[in-house]
């Protein structure tokens, strides 16, 4: 049973890509044109911290990679990445040289709205099917993903 679960884990897993089903829905559903050409640039991680940046705006950077899970380099990189893409600005904090914050532009807003939206439907979806499962199996699979997840940490 063991391999089959993690075999899972791994479809799962590999149906994260720049261009997969979800992100299509995410960006191709859109009116606007600028979106829509995002679709195939954006990766989860991106999508997360454009997601972080706008729910806390203006976000001290050296505070994103706890809120995302990722490492301080990783991190950078996604930043910077977004802010080329025009998803994202990064200025520094008033009144302090050294540190910098992010804020969402227009666009990226917009991004993190229609994953917000998409989250919703996704939730309502996974609900349906949780409800065959008992609060306490809920949670014991929980359990053992995070236990598995701390298998791929060590």
């Amino acid at each position: 049973m063991i391999d089959e679960i993690l075999q899972s884990i791994n479809t799962l897993l590999a149906q994260d890509s720049d261009d997969d089903a979800e992100k299509a829905a995410l960006l191709g559903n859109s009116d606007n044109p600028e979106l829509q050409q995002l679709n195939g640039k954006l990766n989860t991680r991106d999508i997360l911290v454009i997601a972080a940046v706008t729910a806390r705006s203006p976000l001290a950077q050296k505070q994103l990679p706890e809120l995302i899970k990722m490492s301080q380099p990783t991190a950078t990189r996604a930043v910077q990445r977004l802010v080329r893409q025009g998803l994202l600005v990064r200025s520094r904090i008033p009144n302090n040289a050294k540190e910098w914050q992010l804020t969402p532009t227009p666009l990226g807003t917009e991004v993190a709205a229609a994953k917000q939206a998409l989250d919703r439907q996704l939730h309502a979806k996974a609900e349906v099917i949780a409800s065959h499962y008992s609060p306490e199996e809920l949670a014991r699979f929980n359990q053992f993903i995070g236990e598995i997840i701390n298998l791929r940490a060590n």
